[in-house]
């Protein structure tokens, strides 16, 4: 009996004691890291963003961080508890500092840390260039840690769109999220997005009542009223009413560049659909060039819109992407400021290369007058900065390429372009392509433009293409016979009549 009585004693000593000990034990199955992120020049605390990837190439998340897509954003420092093994880690501090990449190994219990000197390879604010975003979705406190990370400077938030208006009901007092060193966010961003395509509203004062609206009535240019000093954004070139926002003079700019583009989707009635159906299936670059074609073919009908780019709505995977409109801005930053030198066509675009141009000391969007027959040669002054490898340089003239070189012939050459040469109106722009084989990495500047005697260049053909665009997009207006039919064809007429007339004023083929 006691026997007994004492065995079962020291059973329940052991069973507590296993008890007391699992805490300790299930932590000793983990280790802690800190890493500490810093700017190699000022020794202040970087904002970043870092993937992590264990031994079968599996991403971490790291708890308390914001994750997308298996990647961890954070200021300064990230704490991080892990399971003991290897691990190899890829840190991005955005497009002006170099990729960080390297490994470390955790051991059970271990409490380790490290600092980590990034050093900017260009400071594009000192040359007066400023980074930003016109359509990005998530939470503001999200949108703050990616906007610092990807060193962006400036964003649009979209906040209403055709399914919520979360302003509805509630007092107006804030329009602007400003943070860190002279960010800001724009939180009365929205989007309108229909059969006739998406569009992006930056500078709002008041959301527009898009919500609950037929897909193809009315048409966005019923809101145009509404819009003021409000900035217009077409998602992409493949929008398929463009020619109808154009004709209209809806639109302050393009968005060439950016996710949305690559995962676009045409239906058999999109009126590209011919275009879209010769891109090669598996073709991952095929849409975005698709979309700058678009875009060039615009240009050469006469109508000058800037070019920007965007993360974009669908997907928040997107937002780590690093797709980007840079703004040269003359003198003292601010935001208005930085609007101004958009809608100038004072930019370039990017989702990778640091690409500046000018020429004869005149940012793109200069018009350079001409006399027609005169022969002037332009000297295009260029600079490059890139983490990636580049592909190929070019000069696009007139929608054609006009010169192409290597990475290694531009070294050769010190920088120095070939001159081009006009005697006639035009336009022109420089494009950088990497070797990067997911999707379309490249950099663009917006365009210059030459006027002999005051006048565009516009092409007929050009003018045509997208007339008969509007025939395509008419003939597949889904609204039953009635009064919202009508008034949706005679919009469609009035922008064939636009594109025809432009037709008629052409002076090239």
């Amino acid at each position: 009996m006691l026997l007994s009585s004492v065995f079962v004693f020291l059973r329940h000593c052991l069973a507590l004691a296993a008890l007391l000990l699992m805490p300790t034990i299930l932590l000793a199955a983990y280790a802690e890291y800190e890493l500490r992120v810093v700017d190699a020049e000022t020794q202040l605390p970087c904002s970043a963003k870092i993937r992590i990837l264990n031994s079968r190439e599996k991403a971490q998340r790291i708890d308390g961080a914001l994750m997308i897509d298996g990647t961890a954003y954070f200021t300064g420092s990230l704490k991080m508890k892990l399971r003991p093994g290897p691990y190899n880690f890829r840190l991005d501090a955005g497009p002006e500092y170099p990729f960080m990449e390297g490994s470390f190994i955790l051991n059970s219990g271990d409490t380790d840390n490290r600092t980590i000197e990034l050093k900017r390879f260009i400071d594009m604010k000192k040359e007066g260039w400023y980074p930003g975003n016109v359509a990005l979705s998530g939470g503001t406190k999200d949108l703050e840690t990616i906007m610092l990370a990807d060193d962006l400077v400036l964003g649009t938030q979209i906040t209403w769109n055709n399914q919520i208006n979360p302003w509805a009901g509630r007092p107006i007092t804030k329009l602007r999220d400003e943070f860190g060193t002279f960010r800001s966010l724009w939180e009365m961003g929205g989007e309108d997005a229909r059969a006739g395509g998406k569009l992006w509203f930056s500078r709002m004062n008041e959301p527009l009542p898009v919500q609950r609206l037929q897909p193809e009535y009315p048409a966005a240019t019923f809101f145009e009223a509404d819009l003021k000093k409000a900035h217009v954004t077409a998602a992409s070139p493949l929008e398929p009413d463009l020619p109808l926002w154009i004709s209209h003079d809806l639109l302050d700019s393009i968005a060439i560049l950016g996710p949305e583009i690559e995962g676009y989707t045409f239906s058999d009635k999109h009126p590209l659909a011919e275009e879209a159906g010769k891109i090669r299936k598996g073709d991952v670059t095929g849409k975005a060039r698709l979309a700058l074609d678009i875009y060039y073919k615009l240009l050469e009908t006469g109508v000058r819109i800037p070019p920007v780019a965007a993360n974009g709505t669908n997907e928040d995977a997107e937002s780590s992407r690093l797709d980007r409109v840079y703004a040269q801005v003359e003198g003292t930053y601010s935001p208005d400021a930085w609007w101004d030198a958009i809608d100038a066509g004072n930019l370039f675009v990017t989702n990778g290369p640091l690409l500046r141009a000018s020429v004869e000391g005149y940012p793109p969007g200069h018009v350079f007058p001409i006399n027609i027959g005169e022969k002037h040669e332009f000297q295009i002054a260029l600079s490059l900065a890139t983490r990636q490898r580049i592909a190929y340089l070019e000069v696009i003239k007139n929608g054609k390429k006009e010169i192409e070189v290597s990475l290694d012939e531009y070294k050769d050459r010190r920088g120095i372009l070939p001159p081009l040469e006009f005697s006639d109106s035009g336009w022109f722009l420089v494009r950088v392509v990497t070797e990067e084989s997911g999707y379309y990495q490249y950099a663009t500047t917006a365009p210059f433009f030459v006027e002999a005697n005051g006048q565009p260049r516009i092409s007929k053909s050009a003018s045509e293409f997208f007339r008969d665009w509007v025939f395509r997009r008419a003939m597949n207006i889904d609204l039953p016979d009635g009064d919202q039919r009508n008034e949706i064809i005679d919009l469609q007429r009035e922008a064939r009549d636009f594109w025809q007339k432009r037709a008629k004023m052409a002076n090239v083929p």
